[in-house]
């Protein structure tokens, strides 16, 4: 989990990394990335006090922009937004799952790409994700509780297809701490870390990167 009081010295971290791998003259346009695909998600909650059961999203699509600059030395910097949306589910012991109503998650981060050999690119990045409950109820109640600390990390690899758009497939994952303030109302004091993982198909025009 991060803490928030380390929110602001993890980002300050990659803002000079941007600074160093950043091009120092930026020869070309910023590059438009757009990806698309699935992720799935650990357990926003799990109690096994009373009743055994876990509360996490369904599988859910996943619509990224990237904001990217040239590479330069193999390195690029680069911002992101990513959105996705799906239905909160409890689980219980007994298999049964309950839909709890729809919940989407908005995470932007920063951080930096770099190109590996045979095709694959590494990418690595810090920022913050926040949840958009459809309603405030059950653990959104009293609110999504503000934005989250969030790391991340990616291997894509090129494919060999497309003239005017480069494609490629990547593998994401990200981590953060999710609480609620209904959640800590019911004696939850600590913020559960989640695990996510996302499976996307990525474009951008050619000749920009």
């Amino acid at each position: 989990m991060l803490r928030r009081g380390t929110e602001p010295s993890a980002t300050l971290v990659v803002i000079l990394a941007l600074g160093v791998f950043a091009p120092s003259r930026v020869t070309g346009q910023l590059a438009v990335e757009i990806s698309a695909g699935v992720r799935y998600s650990s357990a926003l909650v799990r109690d096994s006090i009373v009743t055994p059961l876990d509360v996490r999203p369904a599988p859910a699509p996943a619509v990224a922009v990237t904001l990217a600059t040239p590479l330069e030395r193999g390195w690029a910097a680069q911002v992101t937004l990513d959105v996705s949306t799906s239905q909160l589910r409890r689980h219980d012991a007994d298999g049964s799952s309950v839909a709890l109503g729809r919940v989407s998650a908005a995470a932007f981060t920063v951080g930096l790409q770099h190109r590996l050999p045979a095709g694959f690119a590494m990418r690595f990045g810090v920022g913050g994700l926040t949840y958009i409950p459809g309603e405030n109820s059950g653990i959104f109640r009293l609110g999504s509780g503000g934005i989250a600390g969030l790391g991340t990390v990616a291997l894509g690899h090129a494919l060999p297809v497309g003239r005017r758009f480069g494609f490629a497939v990547e593998a994401r994952y990200d981590v953060h701490g999710f609480t609620t303030p209904a959640l800590r109302d019911e004696g939850f004091g600590s913020a559960r870390t989640v695990h996510r993982v996302a499976f996307m198909l990525r474009a951008a025009r050619r000749g920009t990167r």
